[in-house]
């Protein structure tokens, strides 16, 4: 698997829960989670274009003022998707700020709000040369529960149970075309922006028998062939599986989210997954609304996640950080994280 993601938890697993995704060969990152966020440097932050927050409870909604306060006055777009009541969450943050010096601004920051209910999508913006007004409201279809799909990523949410609607997350890099460029040199075939177009035949999965046109040139004379993607795909392209990323927190161990869940993550690389008790104390985690380090472990083996990483321990258990590790390996059995390290039973 070749990957330009690197994900790690914004902090250590007593802490509140985050995670930033970066991308390796671009000046752009990810959000999940909107808790304590002071580890990360501004300059991180100003690379944040997309935040995913599961749902507004404080230590998940706490850090928006800092991250307000790092990209205010940027001509920069900064979109977040949260839950039901997720628009008028973000609205009583802003309305809480008084902006009546916004338009000595040479740069205006906007904010796009998307809440994610079980059937539909509804959108806001904020701006902030309007006083960060909330405007350009609509609504659009929540269709195979894709709530972002661009050129390099489609991120996918779940509306789970926390005795209020709380979001899952999952991501998923898309396919990695590389041409070999030692097979166009013995092809003869002439680089050009054709090549690009071929790349995005394949990343929108165009048939095999889809015909392209490619140049050629031969004994010095230019000429053009009709040849078909799949004979492409063959001879010319090399294609790895992007990354895919699950993330979950705050949420009950029952057969509705359980599916869900499993759903979502299905076969992610790494699978960041909330576990605040440990195995024995399942009742609390039922009464709680929360997972425990056993079903973390479970849920990961029936998605057939590559890595399980735990988090969001509850403080109470400071001393026994190794068992969470332990419980939720034994339900798992694969690679489980922990901080920098993995380790395999």
């Amino acid at each position: 698997m070749k990957s330009c993601l690197r994900s790690s938890l914004i902090n250590d697993p007593f802490g509140d829960p985050g995670l930033l995704v970066q991308f390796l060969f671009q000046k752009r990152a990810l959000l999940f989670d909107l808790g304590d966020i002071a580890p990360l440097s501004n300059g991180e932050l100003l690379k944040v274009s997309h935040v995913f927050v599961s749902h507004t409870h404080i230590d998940h909604f706490i850090g928006f003022d800092r991250l307000l306060r790092a990209v205010f006055g940027r001509e920069k777009t900064l979109t977040l998707y949260g839950p039901e009541n997720f628009i008028k969450n973000v609205e009583g943050k802003l309305a809480g700020f008084t902006w009546n010096l916004v338009d000595r601004y040479d740069e205006s920051l906007t904010i796009d709000v998307v809440e994610v209910r079980e059937s539909k999508l509804l959108k806001a913006r904020f701006k902030a040369i309007d006083k960060f007004i909330r405007s350009e409201e609509t609504e659009t279809e929540f269709k195979d529960g894709i709530i972002l799909n661009d050129s390099t990523i489609t991120v996918s949410a779940a509306v789970l149970e926390h005795r209020v609607p709380c979001l899952g997350f999952s991501l998923q890099e898309k396919l990695h075309v590389n041409i070999n460029k030692d097979r166009l040199e013995a092809m003869q075939v002439v680089e050009g922006s054709w090549l690009n177009d071929l790349k995005q035949s394949v990343l929108e999965g165009k048939p095999d028998a889809y015909s392209i046109a490619v140049p050629i040139k031969r004994d010095g004379k230019s000429d053009s062939h009709q040849m078909t993607l799949g004979t492409l795909k063959e001879s010319l392209i090399d294609i790895f599986p992007g990354q895919k990323i699950g993330y979950v927190v705050d949420t009950v161990y029952n057969e509705q989210n359980k599916k869900k869940i499993v759903d979502l993550v299905q076969s992610a690389d790494i699978f960041f997954c909330e576990s605040p008790f440990l195995a024995d104390e399942e009742a609390r985690g039922q009464d709680r609304f929360h997972l425990t380090s056993h079903q973390a472990g479970a849920l990961a083996r029936e998605a057939c996640a590559r890595q399980l990483r735990v988090f969001h321990f509850s403080r109470k258990h400071m001393a026994h950080r190794e068992r969470f590790y332990e419980e939720a390996d034994n339900a798992f059995k694969g690679i489980i994280e922990t901080s920098n390290l993995a380790r395999k039973s």
